[in-house]
């Protein structure tokens, strides 16, 4: 399982970036800080279109987090890190039944 980070200093005006280093890092979970857009703001329907499902607590201005994680189920907006387990079980449970195929 590859875990990585990435500090995306605003992400919607980064999104290219974002999405750029997803295809190439392949990341099974992927944390993002210092989002800079508010809880409305935050580009689901792209990261989505990635492969990626998301929780994610946006804020304007100099915060805001979010956790990707390739191949799971739904997205949770605002969800809060009560999210965290069902999304990274759900990253990691795909990723040992692929590694056992």
């Amino acid at each position: 399982m590859k875990i990585a980070t990435f500090n995306v200093n605003g992400v919607n005006g980064r999104l290219p970036v974002l999405l750029r280093w997803l295809a190439e890092a392949k990341p099974d979970v992927a944390c993002l800080q210092e989002l800079k857009a508010p809880q409305d703001r935050f580009p689901e329907a792209a990261i989505r279109e990635a492969g990626y499902r998301a929780v994610w607590h946006g804020q304007k201005s100099w915060n805001g987090v979010a956790i990707l994680a390739r191949g799971a189920s739904r997205s949770r907006p605002g969800a809060g890190f009560r999210a965290i387990p069902t999304i990274a079980t759900a990253a990691i449970s795909r990723r040992q039944s692929t590694a056992s195929s």
